[in-house]
């Protein structure tokens, strides 16, 4: 069999040698067993609490396209540490017909309940350890926390670091003053990062500052010299879990040198507070692109976006997200309402020919040479990455609308995606079944079912300075498979 190695371990107190002897071992494992490793994966001081690691996600991805017949590691711990994501990962090789390996221990088939029993028992034992582990962290953490002493990552603009301490840096500190003083006086943050370009401010990294770096900023009470650990549960064993206030967070006043008075921070919030409601209450506008459209400029996601003038009169866009937030990209607006009309009229086009036999036989025939379920599984390897990503954004401040409504529409898509591999293995897809979609839809679009139309044909919009490009394809969830 062709083998793809993989080796992991998990904190700086281990080494390159760790991952030396794991190699040594499942080589020697396949040279006995008759495997060819035509592929190793590495991850380096990753923990195994989560699957988000690097070289595991590149394996993942190597066996969506066949790379190889089997996955050698050395022991389960190796693959992971979580029983969830144990079992996951057994499935989805199971259903690419890859077997997986120990180098030091055996595994049965994922559906024999006696090697299900034992692969349980190993990584629940793993699992508690992990737990153990984590849970003498935090009481270590939460001592040092209680001194705010600095605990790691990076401090925000306006501060450095020395011996664990929270000091000014002045010039920080300087662009940091601007900000409140600017928004609590009521400016824009489009004008507020202008004045920072032209001021020669930049964030913590020496990039230009965008309006989600702003937000973050603004809700900062390290300026006001409020020192906080743990405030939001963000993350479980590295994953996301749900941002809601921790009760047992540690939260001292007066402990950091403040940079912003109370009464420019007090006004700074009170006005954000204002511009969720006002948010809240405005959020009536649809835009039935949302997502789909990337820039051709800079490679941006375009969001809606409404405008109102003076009188009233609201105008709705799609704006580039770069050129929105970091004003990095010069790509001109779409209006919506002309964008949304050619597209659902190219839609319209498509069905309009009626000959639903043909179109049906050329989607199966392009459905039997290979681009169903396994465009179906990379597509879905990708959604999960983004969400991911975002998510990690969402960690790191990174909280704007037009974020939201693209991991929303992951979403959407992930769940649409599950369905489509829950039914594909066992259900035959016929040229018959796929007519029958199709005159469906074209009775569904006469019925004005627009929204779910255009998410299951439009793939991708292409926004170039001088053309507008419309990809498509057909989702055949109702048949059990797409292409």
């Amino acid at each position: 069999m062709r083998a793809g190695a993989y080796a992991r371990y998990s904190t700086d107190r281990q080494n390159a040698n760790t991952i030396d002897a794991q190699l040594s071992a499942i080589t020697r494992y396949c040279e006995n067993n008759g495997h060819t490793i035509v592929a190793t994966y590495v991850d380096m001081a990753q923990t195994g609490t989560n699957t988000e690691r690097p070289d595991f996600q590149r394996m993942m991805e190597a066996a969506q396209a066949g790379a190889f017949d089997c996955i050698v590691i050395y022991d389960m711990t190796r693959g992971s540490r979580d029983i969830v994501d144990w079992f996951s990962f057994r499935r989805q090789m199971r259903s690419l017909n890859i077997s997986v390996f120990s180098a030091t221990e055996t595994l049965g088939e994922i559906d024999d309940p006696s090697a299900f029993l034992t692969e349980g028992i190993s990584v629940i034992i793993a699992q508690h350890m992990v737990l153990q582990t984590r849970q003498k962290s935090i009481a270590g953490v939460a001592e040092k926390a209680k001194q705010a002493v600095f605990l790691g990552g990076s401090p925000p603009l306006g501060y450095d670091v020395q011996e664990g301490q929270y000091i000014i840096n002045p010039h920080e500190a300087e662009a940091v003053q601007i900000i409140f003083s600017m928004y609590a006086m009521g400016e824009s943050y489009n004008t507020i990062i202008d004045q920072l370009a032209a001021k020669g401010y930049v964030g913590k990294y020496g990039r230009p500052m965008g309006k989600n770096s702003l937000n973050a900023l603004l809700q900062n009470e390290r300026y006001i010299g409020t020192y906080s650990w743990n405030k939001y549960q963000v993350k479980y064993m590295s994953k996301w879990a749900g941002g809601i206030e921790n009760p047992d967070a540690v939260i001292i006043e007066g402990a950091i040198p403040a940079i912003i008075d109370m009464e420019t921070w007090e006004r700074v919030q009170m006005r954000m507070k204002d511009n969720k409601r006002n948010a809240a209450n405005g959020a009536k506008h649809k835009y039935l692109l949302s997502g789909l459209i990337e820039c051709g400029q800079c490679g941006g996601t375009f969001t809606g976006r409404t405008n109102t003038n003076s009188k009233g009169y609201s105008s709705r866009s799609y704006v580039c997200g770069e050129k929105y937030r970091t004003h990095t990209c010069t790509a001109k607006n779409l209006n919506a309402d002309e964008l949304e009309t050619a597209v659902v009229a190219r839609l319209r086009e498509y069905f309009a020919g009626g000959d639903f036999d043909t179109m049906a036989e050329e989607i199966y025939n392009a459905y039997q040479e290979g681009k169903g379920v396994k465009d179906e599984r990379q597509e879905l390897a990708q959604i999960e990455r983004k969400l991911t990503n975002g998510a990690k954004a969402v960690l790191d401040g990174a909280d704007f609308s037009e974020l939201r409504e693209e991991m929303a529409r992951l979403r959407v898509r992930k769940a649409e995606l599950e369905e489509i591999l829950a039914m594909s293995p066992d259900l035959v897809l016929t040229k018959e079944m796929i007519a029958a979609k199709l005159r469906a839809d074209a009775q569904s679009l006469r019925d004005g079912d627009i929204e779910r139309l255009l998410k299951a044909y439009v793939t991708k919009i292409y926004a170039h300075r001088d053309e507008i490009i419309i990809t498509g394809g057909v989702h055949l969830s109702g048949c059990g498979g797409g292409t």
